[in-house]
């Protein structure tokens, strides 16, 4: 590297652009699951089963998206990855000139290169402590997505019950990386990120219009006033002049 500084600086920035991508494909996979659960109200039951063959199709496919991605993300090999990061930023820590937390001082100190490669070496830890659930992510990749097992094309065995992936494993692996990539941001660009994704562009936005127009459609009230559902689900619909 030319100039690790700011290089490593960019391509943390590049992380965090991925790994909020990563973060999105996973809250719309919540979304759906929440919608189609039997907790949910009718209205809400109803409002999904109207789309349901194709949220079927948007889950399988954004299922694999995000394990790909994840996959990608977590690698030890790949030239772009969070681990890959760590590595480079480690090597050059005494380019980095990181500084301290400024959440926890009223002045903002430099860190030591010894020090910066302590909290590197304890995110590293964590990642590691985590191998279990990133091979089965893996697995899920290489063998179902990949490169198709014969196991699982002939359909002799399953690769959920082989490589079993609970909701808490991966939400445990992504506060680790919310963690990681927050920390980083903090002592090398002197700010706080905000690692939510924040959007009204979503399947919940999607779905509780979908609802809406269930309910007024029913509105016997409306309908009496000569409201018709009927006129709005025309493709060449026109309002009339008042």
């Amino acid at each position: 590297m030319k100039n690790p500084r700011d290089e490593l600086r960019c391509y943390l920035k590049k992380l965090i652009y991925r790994y909020l991508n990563i973060k999105s494909l996973d809250q719309q996979l919540k979304s759906i699951v929440a919608w189609n659960s039997n907790s949910q109200s009718l209205d809400n039951i109803e409002a999904f089963n109207r789309g349901h063959y194709f949220f079927q199709h948007a889950t399988y496919s954004i299922w694999r998206i995000f394990l790909v991605e994840l996959s990608m993300f977590l690698s030890q090999t790949e030239q772009r990855s969070l681990r890959d990061w760590l590595k480079k930023a480690r090597e050059h820590a005494e380019s980095m000139k990181p500084t301290g937390d400024y959440t926890t001082h009223s002045v903002i100190p430099q860190m030591k290169p010894k020090t910066y490669r302590a909290i590197i070496d304890d995110h590293i830890a964590q990642l590691n402590a985590q191998n279990t659930v990133t091979n089965k992510i893996k697995a899920h990749r290489d063998k179902a997505i990949v490169h198709l097992d014969k196991k699982y094309l002939d359909s002799s065995g399953s690769i959920a019950s082989d490589y079993p992936l609970q909701d808490p494993e991966i939400d445990g692996l992504m506060e680790i990386m919310d963690g990681i990539l927050g920390k980083h941001y903090r002592c090398l660009l002197g700010a706080s990120v905000n690692l939510k994704v924040q959007s009204v562009q979503n399947l919940d936005t999607l779905l509780t219009h979908a609802r809406a127009w269930m309910r007024v459609r029913r509105d016997f009230s409306l309908i009496k006033k000569g409201f018709r559902p009927v006129d709005y689900v025309r493709d060449d619909y026109k309002p009339k002049n008042r």
